[in-house]
């Protein structure tokens, strides 16, 4: 199975089963908590005021790529985990 496939698979079970909003939710939480949100909202503000023409779509490329990498590395780390966590539990040993 292609990892695309792979993806998609674990995708839809984690929706499926609920673990995708509570995941999401916890994630969420620990973004606020660590001021993440609050840095990408400062980012994009100071890229609207750069922008003569400000366009959405605009604005998501110039920050995604930097929101992306100031995710910290123990949240990433604590996401990676509970999405192991429901794979242990779905996956027959």
């Amino acid at each position: 199975m292609a990892d695309a496939q792979v993806r998609a698979k674990v995708h839809q079970k984690l929706v499926e089963s609920g673990e995708y909003e509570r995941i999401s939710t916890h994630l969420r939480q620990k973004l606020v908590e660590s001021g993440w949100y609050d840095q990408v909202n400062q980012l994009a503000s100071e890229k609207l005021r750069a922008q003569d023409n400000p366009n959405f779509n605009k604005l998501v490329d110039d920050i995604e790529p930097k929101a992306l990498d100031s995710v910290p590395d123990e949240i990433k780390i604590d996401a990676l985990n509970m999405i192991k966590k429901f794979l242990d539990g779905i996956v027959e040993k």
